[in-house]
């Protein structure tokens, strides 16, 4: 499919007092100057994408330490109809959502509902599906959180596809998603490695149900998204979610899916399929929001959030040098740390970070997972990163 070459330098929302008033302060116009040159910048390099075909439309926020948000958009959210994407569009978050999970998880850990070194097995005494796991005995709660348990991914086995494809409404059980990896090898032994699985967090979101009594999503809306006041944030549990944006995939013969993944507000197979493994759809502000309160220490007591910032003693294999912590990828890019994740979707991609040095929050969205010969959005949102660390910024202020 040829994309349509689209330019909307308009395209901007920027909740920035400092953007539009003029201050006779000198320190605060040149903040105004300098703000207003690196709206500009980035918004060129997110033209750049969307000039160059790369993807169809593409989305971003930069919160900063006084509560600034700069959101901004280039491009189309819907290439057939020619549709502008905006900048507050929603896109599905993918594993972005285990960021959520952990910190649920370390809420009931806080409040004596869940010890990080229980054997996951205490919650399954009498499900012969989780007994047919490997090395099940052995299996943490800690171990699932941070990928070391070793368990397979689901995610990836062809004949869950051929099987989405024969029903796409389908609501999928756990046990009916682990029967799909019941004779597949575990990736290490329990504690002995890291390799990321979706799986892992599938049984999170059952102990967590386990322990309360409630459906994952209740304790999610009442422990994070209420007070987190992420309005933008919706569960990822249907077919149709509110104001979610068409997506184009690259995955029509992997995954047995069309180019484009919504079709009359309809995405192509019911997301419940992920679940826990990623389960939400969000807009770029709202993921920046969330990530300065998470990551801020305005949701986790100080011992949890260490808990969840300190890694494994594994190095990941989707970041060069980058750690694992509790549901967070800890890293270092050209010498910058950062706290965050990148979130997979058919038709989307998300990457989220959280910059403790800086105290500000980065997230990227775009509408297309296809690859590119000699292009990277890895770099490419480095390239963002390193346009805002180049200006003044505003770094005051406590996380919201």
């Amino acid at each position: 499919m040829i994309m349509q070459k689209v330019r909307m330098p308009g395209l901007m929302m920027v909740t920035a007092l400092a953007l539009v008033l003029v201050s006779c302060n000198g320190n605060k116009q040149a903040k105004t100057n300098s703000t207003v040159e690196m709206t500009g910048l980035l918004q060129a390099r997110l033209d750049s994408l969307t000039e160059n075909q790369i993807v169809p439309g593409v989305t971003l926020s930069v919160r900063f330490g006084d509560g600034t948000n700069l959101s901004l958009a280039s491009g189309l959210a819907d290439v057939e109809n020619k549709i502008a994407i905006k900048p507050d569009d929603i896109m599905l978050s993918g594993s972005v959502g285990k960021t959520y999970v952990a910190a649920v998880v370390l809420k009931l850990y806080e409040q004596g509902l869940i010890d990080l070194k229980a054997k996951a097995i205490t919650w399954f005494q009498d499900a012969e599906w989780f007994k047919n796991i490997r090395n099940a005995p052995d299996i943490t709660v800690e171990m699932l959180l941070n990928h070391t348990a070793g368990i397979p991914e689901y995610v990836y086995q062809k004949e869950l596809w051929q099987a989405i494809s024969e029903n796409r409404d389908k609501e999928w059980s756990v046990e009916e998603r682990f029967a799909f990896i019941r004779d597949v090898p575990p990736a290490n032994a329990p504690g002995e490695g890291w390799a990321y699985a979706d799986s892992h967090y599938l049984i999170l979101g059952l102990i967590i149900e386990k322990v309360t009594g409630r459906t994952y999503y209740e304790v999610l809306d009442e422990l994070i998204l209420g007070p987190c006041n992420l309005q933008h944030t919706f569960h990822s549990d249907r077919r149709s979610i509110p104001g979610l944006i068409p997506g184009y995939t690259n995955l029509t013969e992997d995954f047995l899916l069309p180019r484009k993944v919504l079709n009359d507000n309809m995405y192509a197979f019911n997301p419940q399929m992920e679940w826990t493994g990623g389960g939400l759809a969000s807009s770029v502000s709202d993921l920046t929001l969330w990530a300065r309160q998470l990551y801020g220490g305005s949701v986790l007591k100080p011992e949890s959030l260490k808990l969840m910032l300190t890694p494994a003693p594994y190095e990941t294999t989707l970041f060069e040098g980058a750690g694992y912590g509790l549901g967070t990828f800890i890293a270092a890019t050209d010498g910058v740390t950062w706290y965050g994740h990148t979130g997979f979707s058919p038709g989307y991609i998300t990457y989220l970070q959280y910059l403790p040095g800086h105290n500000i929050a980065l997230a990227l969205q775009v509408n297309d997972d296809s690859s590119h010969e000699n292009f990277s959005l890895k770099e490419y949102f480095n390239t963002i990163k390193q346009v805002v660390l180049n200006h003044n910024y505003p770094t005051s202020g406590k996380p919201e």
